[in-house]
């Protein structure tokens, strides 16, 4: 919803929600309208507003998009978060479960090292459903195992390659190989003759 901030009032009162992207405008005729200001004026004219992203890598940094509003539009550092958080959930209708730290929810969480918002952030772990699926120290830690394991298995295909090629050159020099035979007699020699082929043959030219 790039555009959502020229009917702000109206989504409000509708009750429904808006999603934009934190900054991009002004790349496509569709979006020629959009403003950097979208996700602040909408939030301040009471809709609830999320920031999102439609590519991969951008939605893995989607607390820096949404840190984006607090430049433009100078938006709370807390409701720049909730646009990544309860927002969001609220709008899918499962702020029940997720979008918020409180008893009974899911345990869905990232720890950071700094303020959520900085661009100096770092993702230290992360929960799903209270289970650690990534902890960077032990990633770090693990990290040199697995260069060694990468570099083992890419020698291992090499020497397998080098191998193939070896037993296919094998099977090629066999197929073309010529099967032995009896040597042919070469037709520029002549047959050897025995004596008494050539005693006629003297005396036949001495008639």
């Amino acid at each position: 919803m790039l555009e959502g901030y020229k009917i702000a009032d109206e989504i409000a009162a509708s009750g429904a929600g808006g999603s934009t992207f934190s900054d991009w405008w002004g790349y496509k005729v569709e979006a020629y309208d959009a403003i950097p200001y979208n996700a602040a004026l909408m939030t301040e004219r009471g809709v609830v507003v999320s920031i999102n992203s439609d590519d991969a890598e951008e939605a893995r940094q989607l607390n820096q998009e949404a840190a984006k509003s607090m430049k433009y539009g100078g938006m709370t550092a807390n409701d720049a978060l909730k646009m990544i958080t309860i927002n969001p959930a609220i709008q899918l209708g499962i702020d029940k479960r997720v979008g918020s730290i409180e008893v009974g929810k899911d345990a869905d969480l990232v720890i950071y090292n700094h303020d959520p918002l900085s661009v100096y952030a770092v993702a230290q772990k992360t929960l799903i459903d209270g289970q650690v699926y990534f902890d960077r120290q032990k990633d770090l830690a693990g990290r040199a195992a697995l260069e060694q394991e990468k570099q083992d298995l890419l020698a291992k295909e090499k020497k397998a390659a080098e191998e193939k090629k070896d037993e296919d050159k094998k099977a090629g020099d066999k197929a073309g190989a010529k099967p032995d035979a009896k040597k042919k007699p070469d037709p520029k020699k002549k047959p050897p003759q025995d004596a008494n082929d050539s005693a006629s043959a003297v005396a036949g030219g001495a008639l």
